[in-house]
C-alpha cells in the first residue's frame, strides 16, 4: 500500500540534455486515492510524470504513496496510517505534496498538519463539492487545486442528441463517500432535465441489486454511470469493470464522465481526461517549486482536461453515425478496413502475380517458339540445339530484365514506403498516438515485403554466379532455401576451376535452383545433400532429398514445364541428366557435363 521511489532516470538525462545542473533537488510527496493498478491511478500518474520528470530546472525525486482508501476505509486503519506516514516524514521534508482523487484529498485537510505541517498542496481529480472544505483558512493558506471538470451537463446533452427519443435516465454511483461526492454533483445536472427525462437514482445499491433493476427498466431508457467503489455490502470494486458489467449485460446504452471508461461499454462525449488532470496539477506544482505561493494561484476548474471521445464499437453496435458527433471528436478501437489490414500483403501479391504473369508469360512465348522451331528443324538436331541455345540466352535476357525491375523499382518503392511507415512510427510514438502498434506492424511488413522482392529478384536473374563463381552461387541459394524453408541443406563441394564454361555453370545452378523449388513444393523433405565433384574433365552433381518421393513414369509421360526445361538446358551443354525416385524413399538427381561445355 505504500512505497517510496526515488530519482527517475528519465530526468537525470532530460537535465543532462539541457546543460542544466542536476544538483538541485525538489522532493515531492505523491498521494494516490486508490492502488498502482486502478486505471484512475495509472492515468494521472502518466500526466504527473511527464511533466515532472521533463522539466529542465531541476531534478524532482518522488515519494509515492498509494493509500488504497477505497479498500481500507475504518478510522483506526486511517488513523494509523496517518501516524505511520506522521513518523516516514517526520525528518524528510518535502517541498510538495500533490493529493489524487477525493478520498486522498480529504485525508490531508484532516492529517495535513500532523504528517506535512507546513508543505504546501496541490490537489486533483476530486469534484467541486469538495471545493468548500478546501476553502477553509487553514487549507487555503497552503493549498492550491485541479478540479474534475462539471462536465454533467454536456454528457446529458450529448447523450440525448444521440438518442432523442430517450424518455428514461438512469443514475448508478457506489455507496462510498468518494461516490456519493461526485454523485451529488451529477443529480443536480440531472435536475435540469426532469420536465424532459423520467429520472430513476440506483446509487447506493448493492452491484446485483443495481443490476437487476437496470435488466427491468424500459427499452428507451439511457444509463449515466458516475463512479462505483463501494457497494452497500461495503464490496469494493474498479469502476469500470462494474461499467462493463452493466453494458454488456443490460441492453442499454451506458454514459459515463471519464476516459478511463472508454473501451469498457460507455459511448463517449465529453470526458474528464485523467492523464490531462495529472498534467495540469504537475504544471501547477512546477510553478510553486519555482517559487509561487499556492494560496495565491487561482483554482483550476478543469475545464482544460476535457476531451471529446467515442468507442467505435458502442456506436456500430447503437447505429450511430459519425456524422452525428460534435466536430473534433475523436474516435477510438475503429476496426481497420480490409485495405489497411492487409495493404502491404496486397501489394506483395500484386507484385508476384505480376512477376509470375510476366514470367508464365514468357516462358508460353518461349515454349511456343521452340514447338515451331521442333516442327521447322526436326531433321537438324545440329540447328535445334543452336535453336535452342538461342532460346535459352533470350529466356535469360528476359529473367534479367525482369530481376532488374524488381530490384531497381519495385524493391526501392517498397523500401521507400518502409522509410516512410518508421517516419509515421516515430511521429506515432511521441504524441502515443494509438495506431503506433499498426504503423509499427505496417513498417516492418514493408521491410519484410522488401526483403522478399530482393530474394525473387536474385532468385530470377543470379548475378552471383558472375560475380563469384558456382560455389559461391550455389551456396548462397542453398542458405536462402533454409531460411525460407527451414529444411537443412548440407552442401559439399570440390573446388570449381574458373575456366569451367558459364553455360555450363548456369545450367547447374538452374538444374539446382529447380530441384529446391520441387522439394519446397512437393517433397516434404526433412534435409537436403548437394555435392558438386570435380571428375576429370566432367563436373558432376548429386542432389538428394529424404522426402515422399513419386513415381517416375507418372513425370516422364507428363513432364513440367520444370523438368521439361531442365533436359533442355542439359541438352544443349551435353550433358546427362538423370532422376532415380520411388515412393518414400526420397529423389535423387544425378547430373554430369564437361567443364569446358560440349559441341554447341
Amino acid at each position: 500500500m505504500l512505497n517510496g521511489e526515488m530519482v527517475s532516470d528519465y530526468s537525470a538525462v532530460s537535465l543532462a540534455q539541457t546543460g542544466q545542473s542536476n544538483s538541485v533537488s525538489k522532493r515531492v510527496a505523491l498521494l494516490y486515492s486508490q492502488p498502482l493498478d486502478f486505471p484512475a491511478t495509472e492515468m494521472t500518474a502518466q500526466g504527473i510524470r511527464e511533466v515532472l520528470f521533463n522539466n529542465p530546472e531541476f531534478q524532482v525525486q518522488l515519494y509515492t504513496e498509494y493509500l488504497d482508501l477505497s479498500r481500507f476505509r475504518d478510522s483506526r486503519q486511517i488513523k494509523a496510517l496517518a501516524e505511520f506516514l506522521a513518523l516516514k516524514y517526520a525528518n524528510l521534508p518535502v517541498d510538495l505534496v500533490i493529493s489524487v482523487d477525493s478520498p486522498a484529498a480529504n485525508f490531508l485537510i484532516e492529517n495535513a498538519a500532523d504528517i506535512f505541517p507546513q508543505t504546501q498542496i496541490v490537489m486533483c481529480s476530486i469534484p467541486q463539492t469538495l471545493g468548500a472544505r478546501i476553502q477553509a483558512p487553514e487549507m487555503r493558506r497552503r493549498t492550491t487545486c485541479v478540479f474534475e471538470p462539471s462536465n454533467g451537463g454536456q454528457l446529458i446533452h450529448s447523450a440525448l442528441s444521440l438518442f432523442p427519443g430517450t424518455t428514461n435516465a438512469v443514475f448508478v454511483a457506489g455507496a462510498f463517500e468518494n461516490d456519493e461526492l461526485r454523485a451529488t454533483e451529477f443529480r443536480n445536472s440531472l435536475k435540469e432535465f426532469q420536465g424532459r427525462l423520467n429520472i430513476t437514482d440506483l446509487s447506493g445499491m448493492t452491484k446485483t441489486e443495481t443490476i437487476l433493476k437496470i435488466k427491468q427498466l424500459p427499452a428507451d431508457s439511457i444509463i449515466f454511470f458516475s463512479t462505483f467503489f463501494v457497494d452497500a455490502n461495503g464490496i469494493s470494486y474498479v469502476p469500470r469493470e462494474v461499467v462493463r458489467q452493466i453494458s454488456s449485460e443490460t441492453g442499454h446504452p451506458v454514459f459515463g464522465p471519464y476516459e478511463s471508461y472508454m473501451g469498457y461499454g460507455i459511448i463517449g462525449g465529453p470526458l474528464t481526461s485523467l492523464r490531462l488532470q495529472g498534467i495540469r496539477a504537475a504544471e501547477v506544482a512546477i510553478e510553486i517549486l519555482k517559487g509561487a505561493k499556492a494560496a495565491e494561484i487561482a483554482f483550476d476548474h478543469g475545464m482544460g482536461t476535457l476531451v471529446n471521445v467515442y468507442d467505435w464499437r458502442q456506436l456500430q453496435r447503437w447505429d450511430i453515425s459519425e456524422s452525428a458527433l460534435p466536430q473534433g471528436s475523436s474516435v477510438l478501437f475503429r476496426k481497420p478496413t480490409v485495405w489497411e489490414l492487409y495493404k502491404a500483403q496486397a501489394i506483395g501479391v500484386l507484385s508476384l502475380i505480376i512477376f509470375e504473369s510476366a514470367l508464365i508469360m514468357a516462358l508460353f512465348i518461349n515454349l511456343q517458339r521452340r514447338k515451331r522451331a521442333e516442327i521447322s528443324l526436326l531433321d537438324s538436331r545440329q540447328d535445334l540445339r543452336i535453336l535452342a541455345g538461342r532460346l535459352i540466352s533470350s529466356q535469360e535476357d528476359e529473367l534479367r530484365k525482369l530481376s532488374r525491375e524488381f530490384h531497381d523499382d519495385i524493391a526501392q518503392r517498397l523500401a521507400a514506403a518502409a522509410i516512410e511507415a518508421g517516419t509515421l512510427e516515430l511521429k506515432a510514438a511521441e504524441t502515443q498516438d494509438p495506431r503506433l502498434g499498426k504503423l509499427r506492424i505496417l513498417k516492418d511488413q514493408l521491410i519484410a515485403l522488401s526483403e522478399d522482392v530482393h530474394a525473387i529478384s536474385r532468385e530470377i536473374h543470379p548475378s552471383i554466379l558472375k560475380d563469384l563463381g558456382l560455389n559461391r552461387a550455389v551456396n548462397s541459394l542453398c542458405v536462402m532455401f533454409s531460411d525460407r524453408e527451414d529444411i537443412p541443406i548440407d552442401f559439399r563441394s570440390d573446388e570449381i576451376p574458373a575456366s569451367i564454361d558459364k553455360d555450363v555453370a548456369l545450367c547447374f545452378y538452374r538444374v539446382i535452383q529447380e530441384g529446391l523449388r520441387n522439394i519446397a513444393k512437393h517433397s516434404k523433405a526433412r534435409q537436403v545433400r548437394i555435392e558438386l565433384r570435380v571428375m576429370g574433365p566432367d563436373i558432376v552433381l548429386n542432389m538428394i532429398d529424404d522426402g515422399i518421393g513419386f513415381v517416375l513414369q507418372g513425370v516422364r509421360e507428363i513432364p513440367g514445364i520444370g523438368l521439361a526445361s531442365m533436359r533442355e538446358r542439359v541438352d544443349y551443354i551435353s550433358g546427362k541428366l538423370s532422376i532415380s525416385s520411388e515412393p518414400g524413399k526420397g529423389t535423387m538427381i544425378h547430373l554430369s557435363a564437361p567443364l569446358e561445355g560440349g559441341s554447341k
